[in-house]
């Protein structure tokens, strides 16, 4: 009898396609936003909206450093049983992300000039993201508080949830889109528009129902935070890669818009702006392919399965890289649909669209690998190494391989460098990686970097809920407890608690007909036991459970000798814990 992962596999294909769900739903409003503007407008509207992304990233800053902080930080508390802390990151993370946009609103009217200065943007193209920027700077505040609530709330068992109000607030802002755009005069304002009020009723429906759930276990509150401010600073590390990817972004796409119109003049931006956007329709997939790391591994590292975080690992890899090669295809064979869909029409720079977008495609790949890093890495502590492949990946390789390749082979060179760029920038985060663990900074060789999901005196199995199961997983804990020196009474303790939650979870906790699943992990540490349960059964807390008789039942005598008693429900699994002290009776 050993552990597999069918429980955890269930969890990880449900949240991959939730995750895969709210990333298309974050970011399938920019996609269509880009194609009704370059339809209905004009490429030189869709350029103006390129143009003015890096400003839009600025605003988002805090939604990503307290947003995906928080909710990695989440995940990570709940995997430890700490949910009032968890409760003081959510709380922090919903001030910090109302607060930063709402500065840039107050300061419209000196940011918005000094930014299409910076630019060096002139005419029409410098009136088009003023628009832009503007309406932009005035709704950030409401729209950075629901990102930022769609991550939380997604780790604390209602991913579902999380991606209804992002799809609930795309289809709104897409509807708005073409009213106002088609309908109005409003043009790239409506557009704008747009998005702020999509955001702004999604977030006014959703999040009260998950304020008002009985399933969640967090709620938000700033109360004892001076005496537990180091979760502020926790949060701060573990968003600070997606943040460096976001601001890294800012400098990039600011960096390779004023270089192509400097060095290849105003005509290449429409080029420059498609094929820039077509990233998108990538990124809505890939990146929420490789966020359900967070979600998932999360709890799993906060729970030290490390058996469960390979297997998180394992799937998404094959996940991301499968998708990514069908993208990739799609872009060879037909990138005329990509660019018709942006209404870009130029039969002059068409072909060379054509080229350009099956030259990126052949990045997608490698982009898989750096994502996977950037959300793995972060997740298990190695922070810097995360935050530095966004950088690397962004800026320190991206500008000046970019910079040569446009210089040397045009827009065409571009593109090819984006390719490099991500090859190496995978390749030297594993260098270091290396070079670190040999130096004796990380602790655990390999790519994950965490230990052997056996490592240590641990009984770690997978079983089907049926009573010859159950006595099956006793006979597996009466020898761990023989060979690792636990005495028999509490052998025998142990072995009848798990014989009769375990019938009690297969006979309460699944509908008729369902597969039940449960793990089951015994393990000792400081003079402890620690005998923990795992089911994705209906939510059912046997730390409070009452049997219905009179007589005196194993989980009864459990409750008197343990230490401590935790039930949680995290990432919508039941998870309990009984903690007993080896050496003599706890209560």
């Amino acid at each position: 009898m050993e552990r597999n992962d069918h429980l955890i596999r269930k969890k990880i294909y449900k949240y991959l396609f939730t995750s895969v769900l709210t990333t298309v739903a974050l970011q399938l409003g920019n996609v269509v936003d880009a194609m009704i503007v370059g339809n209905l407008i004009g490429s030189s509207a869709n350029a103006a909206v390129s143009a003015g992304t890096p400003f839009v990233y600025l605003l988002q800053v805090a939604a990503f450093l307290m947003g995906m902080g928080g909710a990695v930080t989440i995940a990570v508390l709940l995997g430890e049983r700490d949910t009032d802390n968890a409760g003081r990151v959510m709380g922090v993370s919903l001030l910090a992300s109302f607060v930063y946009p709402l500065i840039f609103t107050l300061l419209t009217p000196v940011t918005v000039p000094a930014y299409i200065h910076l630019m060096g943007l002139n005419g029409e193209q410098a009136e088009m993201v003023r628009q832009i920027i503007t309406v932009y700077s005035l709704g950030m505040p409401v729209c950075s508080v629901v990102i930022a609530m769609t991550n939380m709330i997604s780790v604390d068992n209602h991913p579902t949830l999380s991606s209804a109000m992002l799809i609930t607030a795309n289809v709104i802002n897409l509807t708005c889109d073409v009213l106002l755009v088609k309908f109005t005069p409003l043009g790239l304002i409506g557009s704008t528009m747009s998005t702020i009020i999509g955001y702004a009723i999604g977030g006014l429906i959703f999040i009260p129902v998950y304020l008002k759930s009985k399933d969640r276990m967090v709620k938000p509150s700033l109360k004892g935070l001076k005496e537990h401010i180091g979760v502020i600073g926790l949060t701060c590390k573990n968003g600070l890669p997606n943040t460096m990817y976001l601001v890294m972004n800012v400098i990039k796409v600011f960096a390779l818009n004023k270089a192509v119109v400097e060095m290849l003049g105003d005509d290449m931006l429409p080029v420059f702006a498609v094929a820039n956007n077509t990233q998108q329709i990538t990124q809505m997939f890939l990146n929420g392919i490789t966020a359900v790391i967070a979600s998932v591994a999360g709890v799993l590292f906060g729970e030290k399965d490390y058996f469960g975080m390979r297997s998180v690992l394992r799937r998404v890899l094959v996940s991301g890289l499968s998708i990514g090669g069908i993208v990739t295809v799609l872009f060879l064979i037909a990138p005329q649909i990509l660019a018709s869909l942006y209404g870009f029409r130029d039969p002059v720079l068409l072909p060379l669209l054509l080229r350009v977008l099956r030259i990126f495609a052949l990045s997608f790949i490698f982009y898989v690998l750096n994502c996977i890093v950037q959300n793995y890495y972060k997740v298990i502590g190695l922070t810097a190494l995360s935050t530095l492949d966004s950088m690397l990946e962004l800026v320190l390789l991206c500008i000046p391989l970019s910079a040569a390749g446009m210089r040397i082979f045009g827009i065409e060179g571009l593109f090819g460098a984006l390719i490099v760029n991500e090859l190496l920038t995978f390749a030297v985060i594993n260098l270091i990686r290396l070079v670190m663990y040999r130096q004796g900074k990380i602790q655990n060789s390999g790519f994950m970097a965490i230990p052997h999901d056996n490592e240590g005196s641990i009984c770690d199995i997978s079983i089907q809920g049926s009573d010859a199961s159950a006595v099956g997983a006793s006979k597996e804990i009466e020898r761990y407890c023989r060979e690792n020196g636990i005495d028999d009474e509490r052998s025998a303790l142990l072995r009848l608690a798990t014989e009769e939650i375990v019938a009690n979870i297969a006979e309460y906790g699944y509908k008729a007909g369902s597969e039940k699943l449960i793990d089951i992990c015994l393990s000792k540490a400081d003079g402890k036991i620690y005998l923990r349960f795992r089911d994705d059964g209906i939510p059912f807390d046997p730390t409070s459970y009452t049997p219905e008789d009179d007589e005196t039942h194993g989980l009864d005598l459990l409750k008197k000798l343990t230490l401590s008693m935790t039930y949680m429900r995290v990432i919508d699994l039941n998870n309990t814990i009984f903690e007993l002290d080896m050496r003599g009776n706890s209560k």
